[in-house]
């Protein structure tokens, strides 16, 4: 890999033999590194954003020239500085943004125009550094590292405002980082690394979704979709009585697959079952083992997803006399090996249902989005883009 790495020919002109025949020998040590005729084009347009017949990245580097940015070839086998946090976060960046257009029902390598222009937008906010020749933080990582501080110690959106404002003015004047806790949180949730909030009924009886989306009043038991006040009896309109909070497992799903990598480990439970007896991963049990029996034509595909569901409250606040509680609803992915399964990184928050008092067994209520999702994707499927095999799927889970 060594002369793929020689980047002399770069400061030539376009136009000379030197550069096309760098440029060639680019192309073709990238195609053999890549053991395929599609290799990442690193152009000036396409920025390592898109894959192309290496012919066609040989033509867009010799028309268009390559991204001055890409300075380290960490797609194509060059080491990035570990010491430069930046190099490591472009890297992560791309990545996010293969994710991203995983999520396209589109061809990933064609979505329409406008989703093309906003997510190199987004990439190219998540590589800006943080002021230049910042080397610790970007704008993405900043924005990414404020909102974990403002988590962990509960500041108000107000109180946020007024850090990000104090951080901007010991920053450089031309500093990247989003001047209002509004922008950071637009930034960030691009991503779709969000939530969706959905009105519950205080007395757990129901969400306002579907036939209730509009409803005021849930109609059996007479409760105000709204806060009461329990002195005056006045309904404060601005104030939700309920709120349960989704975090949409499709979407995820189809981020894990658009990573090369992740979309490698989701199929290790299908090459990997213990030969000694002995359980040493869900898949080596009787239930797993009964799963296969019933239904073969789901087990037949590794890349189907076996799921587990865990939930328990607690009691978020230091108040021991507090009672309201926090129960969060997890899911565990089987596939995953045994390194990575329980691992905190892979388990997936799918529901977050917060309260004056516990759901009980009215938890069912707040289960209804997250079982509509798992009903589709065992009984339909969904279409999803595999980074593995470079094709689109359909993907079921239990």
């Amino acid at each position: 890999m060594e002369d793929i790495m020689d980047k002399e020919w770069l400061h030539l002109s376009r136009f000379s033999e030197q550069y096309k025949a760098g440029a060639r020998n680019f192309v073709e040590r990238a195609r053999e590194n890549s053991n395929s005729e599609m290799i990442v084009c690193p152009c000036v347009k396409r920025r390592n954003l898109m894959h192309h017949h290496y012919d066609i990245v040989y033509k867009h580097l010799v028309i268009q020239g390559m991204d001055p940015a890409y300075s380290v070839w960490i797609f194509y086998g060059e080491q990035p500085n570990t010491s430069n946090l930046v190099d490591v976060q472009m890297l992560e960046s791309r990545r996010m943004f293969e994710d991203f257009y995983a999520q396209c029902d589109e061809d990933p390598e064609n979505p329409p125009d406008g989703r093309k222009k906003e997510l190199e937008s987004l990439v190219h906010d998540a590589e800006t550094p943080l002021y230049p020749g910042c080397k610790a933080f970007t704008k993405m990582s900043a924005s990414v590292v404020m909102f974990k501080h403002k988590a962990s110690h509960g500041l108000s959106d107000s109180g946020f405002d007024e850090l990000i404002n104090l951080v901007r003015d010991m920053l450089p004047e031309n500093n990247t980082l989003p001047s209002s806790f509004y922008k950071m949180k637009k930034l960030v949730n691009t991503f779709d690394l969000g939530y969706e909030k959905i009105h519950a009924c205080y007395n757990d009886c129901c969400l306002y979704r579907k036939e209730l989306e509009h409803a005021k009043v849930y109609p059996k038991c007479g409760s105000s979709r709204w806060k009461v006040k329990k002195r005056t009896k006045k309904i404060e309109k601005k104030v939700l009585a309920r709120v349960l909070r989704y975090f949409p497992i499709i979407p995820r799903l189809k981020r894990m697959f658009g990573i090369d990598e992740m979309s490698t480990q989701l199929r290790w439970h299908a090459s990997n079952k213990s030969s000694d007896g002995k359980i040493k991963h869900p898949v080596d049990s009787l239930s797993w083992e009964t799963i296969n029996r019933r239904w073969p034509h789901f087990a037949s595909d590794p890349q189907n997803i076996r799921l587990g569901l865990a939930t328990d409250g607690f009691n978020p606040f230091k108040d021991l006399n507090s009672k309201y509680s926090c129960w969060p609803v997890i899911l565990t992915i089987y596939n995953l090996p045994p390194s990575l399964c329980m691992l905190k990184e892979s388990l997936m928050l799918s529901l977050l249902i917060l309260g004056p008092k516990q759901p009980g067994n009215d938890i069912d209520v707040f289960l209804a989005p997250l079982v509509d999702d798992l009903i589709l994707l065992w009984n339909d499927g969904v279409e999803m883009y595999d980074a593995v095999t470079k094709c689109t799927f359909n993907l079921k889970a239990n």
